[in-house]
């Protein structure tokens, strides 16, 4: 593809060189770059690649141009491209180079500090079940066809998602369902796209907000805001403390679902059910179409009234898709999320996993698997590591009030210390009335432990990885699955 036409839709200066040439690849890795390449500097928290060694290695590996957005010690045949932001430009370039995969799909954004992978999932399953071919990606990876694989961040950056968006394509896909991160779009990896539908399901104060990942809570506002100013159609959970500040900074209606009487979609006669044959609990609901007065009930399979408004969320969205309502119906009786209340075994006792990795949302877990009815609530739980101390102050606080025994164990370290954590989880442990606590370091050895020591009628809910296949310790990543030692262990103790 001729350079010109990559930078169709990017505002830019050509400092040296000649636009009329044909660029082979793109890069934004130097140690990835091939000849004819377009590649694509960044400052980084640790390397920038504008460092006039890097161009000359790439420049005499026989890089056709650099785009820069700063001044470059460089004097070589290769063009010299300036522009104001390269992560924006080189969101621009990468779709350019796909063929502007997002604009032939249906594109549906989800954001939110807690529910976007539950409802994603909800989503996704009405749409697929009403016909629709259905990409989804987000915190559990890529799932499309026959692909599913993990990917290292929710929302992928720029040049990985525009690829997959056009695979997607490539496989027959009509729609993609991606959960949108506040960091994705402070560092501009949706640059560009123009959702069809964004879904804003909720924000928290203090989670995400520190020197890892956004500055100030008003930055983390913005960022998720910025979701919305991008689509087409606004879905906004109207309940939450901050609907009002919203909808007044992306200055355009939007579609309203809650509790409200002025929700578009609004959800009554909430009713936490459960099954005395299969012994699960689940939630029915009625959703009011506020247009047409219209009024259906649906049942969810999963426990936990948030779990509602996850529902809701995916019905608005698909309603205004066309979607049936035996899709709706059908779907969301049926979802299974991996690592999202995911009972992963049930027998003499039942052992569950899920991603729950704050104080809120450790809270509505275990108060969900109260809806279980064990006679014992076990809680095996390590905070992470270099994150808000908030976090591991709520998840101790949590564990100690609904559950009837919790194990501190290890989670991502990163680069803490466990005595170090554990230290700050004990502090919001003694904020419960009578916490009943143990530590075991080792996370094998504190899942072992507790599937040892069971009883019948007691439930092991084991949080904060999920789904995840790995764990890390002193910055390294090692392969770690949850649900893999759960079963695993379980056929030693001659239980499967």
């Amino acid at each position: 593809m001729k350079l010109e036409t990559l930078l169709e839709n990017v505002k830019y200066e050509c400092v040296s060189g000649s636009l009329d040439q044909e660029i082979k690849s793109l890069s934004r890795d130097n140690r990835k770059a091939e000849p004819g390449c377009l590649f694509i500097c960044t400052e980084g928290a640790r390397f920038d690649t504008h460092d006039a060694k890097v161009l000359q290695a790439l420049s005499e590996l026989g890089a056709a141009a650099f785009v820069v957005e700063k001044d470059v010690d460089y004097d070589g045949p290769a063009a010299v491209i300036r522009v104001a932001d390269t992560r924006i430009a080189g969101a621009y370039i990468y779709a350019a180079w796909y063929g502007e995969p997002a604009k032939k799909l249906t594109m549906i954004g989800i954001t939110g500090s807690k529910g976007k992978t539950t409802t994603a999932h909800m989503l996704a399953g009405i749409l697929r079940a009403w016909g629709r071919k259905v990409g989804l990606i987000g915190t559990n990876g890529v799932e499309y066809g026959y692909v599913s694989r993990e990917l290292a961040n929710t929302t992928p950056d720029y040049d990985e998602l525009q690829m997959l968006l056009h695979d997607m394509l490539e496989d027959g896909i009509d729609t993609c369902v991606l959960e949108v991160s506040s960091q994705a779009v402070k560092k501009h990896r949706v640059e560009g796209i123009r959702f069809d539908i964004g879904i804003w399901m909720n924000i928290q104060t203090g989670d995400h907000v520190g020197p890892n990942e956004h500055e100030t809570f008003d930055d983390y506002f913005n960022c998720k805001a910025e979701l919305l100013k991008q689509s087409r159609i606004a879905i906004v959970h109207a309940d939450g403390p901050y609907a009002a500040r919203l909808l007044e900074t992306i200055g355009k209606p939007a579609i309203l679902f809650g509790e409200s009487e002025d929700a578009d979609y609004r959800a009554k006669d909430i009713e936490n059910v459960f099954d005395e044959a299969t012994q699960t609990p689940g939630i029915a609901f009625t959703v009011e179409k506020r247009a047409t007065k219209q009024a259906e009930r649906f049942f969810v399979n999963l426990p936990g009234d948030f779990n509602t408004w996850n529902a809701v969320a995916a019905i608005a969205a698909s309603d205004l898709m066309g979607s049936s309502l035996y899709a709706m119906k059908e779907a969301l009786s049926a979802v299974h999320i991996k690592g999202r209340d995911d009972m992963v075994y049930r027998g003499r006792f039942q052992v569950c996993v899920d991603f729950a990795h704050n104080g809120e949302s450790t809270w509505a877990h275990l108060r969900a698997m109260r809806e279980y009815r064990p006679k014992r609530l076990i809680c095996i739980f390590g905070p992470d590591g270099n994150r808000s101390i908030g976090r591991r102050l709520g998840m101790g606080e949590a564990a100690g009030t609904l559950a009837d025994l919790a194990i501190v164990t290890s989670g991502h370290n990163r680069w803490e210390s466990f005595e170090q954590i554990l230290h700050d989880t004990e502090t919001g442990l003694r904020k419960a009335p009578n916490p009943n606590y143990i530590a075991i370091k080792d996370r094998a050895e504190a899942i072992r432990w507790a599937l040892e020591n069971a009883r019948e009628g007691d439930l092991i809910t084991i949080i904060g990885l999920g789904h995840e296949h790995w764990q890390e310790e002193m910055g390294v990543k090692r392969h770690w699955n949850d649900e893999e030692f759960v079963l695993k262990t379980l056929g030693e103790l001659g239980l499967l």
